[in-house]
């Protein structure tokens, strides 16, 4: 009996240590991955004080591999060594790389892209057209050997003034050694900011657009998957749009929302509702610095919308660049824009801001992006009018 008790026992402890946790020093090691980024990219990737990585790409590489067991170790580099390195093993992953056959060859890239990269010309403001086919004959700066230089010269007619680098390009503009300055349009835009051209915006119409990808050494096969799995779960929680607005959008001033305000609750008055009979009014904020303003216009076949009489009005002025818009109706409540002013606006970019109140008195200015998660995503390339 003693014995068969005994057996019963020991039975159990050898349970019980099955079930034990392994010592943390038996765990799974991270993986290390090397991220090697263009340092000189501003505010994609770039170096701050004591070498800090910052930037768009930064946090978004950080945010997808973010809880998956991974060392992440950060390379700054120029970006030829960048595509060198990357070739050869040295770094793992990079990231803002646009697809060419040659790439595909070389290196695995990210189902989804990261975002739009868009290459637009730069005039002083009160020199500005709606149209790029304007600016043929006139100076133009742009980085000397840069895709943007490639893209000046396949649109052709422009009278190229080639660069050492991007901020010598702006200055140029600056001091009206150029007409115009071509670059990448968030890269221009964070130089602007920096160095107070506060009278310089962007051209109308698009010169190009490419998209921008996660880049993978061919051999590192386990890292593109879990920079595809990262990515999804960085879209779907909404992390994406946090880091996008973080560091592309500019936010409102208080001057800035009360002038949109008004305009927009002004605008109702002129509204065509004889089928509704609910006016509204709307007004958008562009990039130049100027509101337009629009109403609803309902016919018996057709209603346009507050919203996308506004954007139609700026337009047609030759201004494409929106910063923020908001719908109001004559008592100055907040209209959120319909489904149909959302997929509208995103045709424009993600990060024009909407004005929505979800509760009264409760208004928030977010981006179209969160108030469409699911878009039909534009196929435009760009503009080159001939």
């Amino acid at each position: 009996m003693r014995c068969r008790i005994l057996a019963v026992l020991m039975g159990i402890a050898l349970s019980v240590c099955t079930f034990v946790a392994v010592p943390q020093a038996y765990a799974e090691a991270p993986i290390k991955v090397v991220y090697g980024f263009d340092r000189e990219f501003p505010p994609f990737s770039f170096e701050e004080a004591k070498g800090k990585a910052v930037g768009f790409d930064v946090d978004l590489i950080r945010a997808i591999f973010k809880g998956q067991n991974v060392k992440l170790v950060t390379r700054p580099l120029v970006w030829d060594h960048v595509l060198m390195e990357l070739s050869s093993g040295t770094i793992d992953v990079t990231t803002g790389m646009a697809k060419t056959k040659q790439r595909n060859l070389l290196f695995n890239f990210s189902e989804k892209p990261t975002l739009p990269m868009k290459v637009r010309l730069f005039t002083k403001t009160p020199n500005r057209v709606g149209n790029i086919t304007l600016l043929r004959g006139q100076k133009v700066s742009v980085k000397r050997g840069s895709f943007q230089q490639r893209v000046l010269e396949d649109f052709g007619g422009m009278n190229i003034k080639p660069f050492p680098s991007k901020v010598d390009a702006i200055h140029a503009l600056g001091r009206d050694e150029v007409q115009a300055y071509c670059g990448p349009e968030q890269t221009a835009y964070y130089y602007l900011n920096r160095f107070k051209y506060g009278k310089i915006s962007a051209v109308g119409s698009l010169m190009r657009i490419t998209e921008a990808f996660v880049a993978v050494n061919r051999d590192k096969g386990r890292i593109l998957d879990m920079v595809n799995k990262g990515f999804q779960r960085v879209v779907a929680t909404g992390e994406y749009d946090r880091i996008y607005r973080k560091w592309f959008v500019p936010e409102l001033y208080e001057d800035d929302m009360n002038k949109l305000f008004e305009a927009a609750s002004e605008a109702a008055v002129n509204a065509y509702a004889p089928y509704s009979k609910v006016p509204v009014g709307a007004a958008v904020l562009t990039r130049s610095g100027k509101t337009y303003v629009g109403c609803n216009v309902e016919t018996a076949k057709e209603n346009i919308s507050a919203i996308k009489t506004a954007i139609l009005k700026a337009i047609a002025d030759g201004e494409y660049d929106f910063r923020a818009v908001a719908a109001l109706a004559p008592d100055g409540s907040v209209v959120a824009p319909t489904a149909e002013d959302r997929q509208f606006l995103f045709e424009f970019g993600r990060g024009i801001l909407a004005a929505v109140e979800p509760d009264k008195g409760d208004v928030k200015m977010i981006m179209v992006s969160q108030l469409l998660p699911y878009p039909v995503l534009s196929g435009n390339k760009g503009f080159t009018y001939e």
